[in-house]
């Protein structure tokens, strides 16, 4: 029997938006930062990924660090400021990076921990008052080398980017008010409460919430044994799909349109809901948005 979409169905996901605008809010209220952007003076790289835009009335510092190690896993975490990181044909990570504050005061209130255990290298930075004081911004710039497999990148206003990595690097990317962007990866974790996700995958595991902002994506391959899960509350998904696909599809709009390129052996269609296989229909592939198209294409 066909169940029927209850109130609830479609008010809880209006009252989860609403609900993440708050965590937003208060989040940027908490740390005496100003949303999203800081007037002139907030930095970030530009769409090509080059050079930083630097603003005036702020105190800035600009450091260049080179790590040696022999490093598999990177870890960065940031407040306030772009997270940018580029694979590279030398053997250290080179970290760079660009603090700014409203005073030189303010610029000493935190500086950047850079600490590596074995083969994890960590970076973060560490504000020294946490209350009372405005919080400064930190736009990172990173080259890695070839031995990075796995990439944890967790900002709260700003964006990420990853450019240039060869295959096979697992990737967790979250940020609370920001674009993703990756051009390449393997297993992919990628969170967005307010900002679009755009990225490039070939692995197993594919997992992608973004509450507000468009999804647009490459599926290259799907390893056996692998899964696709995508939700979205308010934002279009586009997925350009590797024509091979076996998948037991179900995709899923309460106010959007759905299309499919692919031949699909039908268990279920509608305007808002398409259900069937794919292939062998091997592969469990779900799309979900309340508000927004699917669109699914070889």
């Amino acid at each position: 029997m066909r169940s029927r979409r209850t109130w609830v169905d479609v008010l809880g996901p209006v009252f989860g938006l609403l609900a993440a605008a708050l965590i937003v809010y208060a989040l940027v209220y908490l740390l005496w930062i100003e949303p999203f952007y800081q007037g002139e003076s907030y930095r970030s790289f530009d769409r090509a990924g080059r050079g930083f835009t630097i603003g005036s009335g702020w105190e800035s510092q600009e450091v260049t660090e080179n790590v040696e190690g022999s490093f598999g896993e990177l870890e960065i975490r940031n407040v306030s400021g772009p997270i940018r990181i580029e694979a590279w044909n030398q053997d250290y990570v080179q970290v760079h990076y660009i603090k700014q504050a409203r005073s030189s005061r303010y610029l000493e209130e935190f500086e950047i921990e850079i600490e590596s255990r074995g083969r994890r290298l960590s970076i973060r930075p560490v504000y020294r008052r946490i209350a009372g004081s405005p919080f400064g911004s930190v736009s990172f710039d990173l080259k890695v080398p070839s031995s990075i497999v796995e990439i944890r990148a967790n900002n709260i206003s700003g964006d990420i980017g990853i450019e240039n990595m060869g295959p096979g690097v697992v990737q967790v990317l979250e940020t609370v008010s920001g674009r993703i962007e990756t051009e390449r990866s393997a297993d992919l974790r990628a969170k967005s409460i307010s900002g679009s996700i755009n990225f490039a995958f070939a692995g197993k595991t594919l997992d992608i919430n973004a509450t507000s902002g468009r999804v647009h994506g490459e599926i290259l391959s799907l390893d056996p044994g692998g899964s696709v899960e995508i939700d979205t509350i308010s934002g279009a998904v586009d997925l350009e799909v590797f024509s091979a696909l076996d998948a037991d599809l179900k995709l899923q709009s309460v106010s959007g349109s759905i299309s499919c390129d692919f031949p699909v052996r039908v268990i279920e269609q509608k305007r808002t809901k398409l259900e069937g296989t794919v292939g062998d229909g091997t592969v469990p592939f779900e799309v979900k948005t309340v508000s927004g198209r699917i669109s699914l294409s070889r």
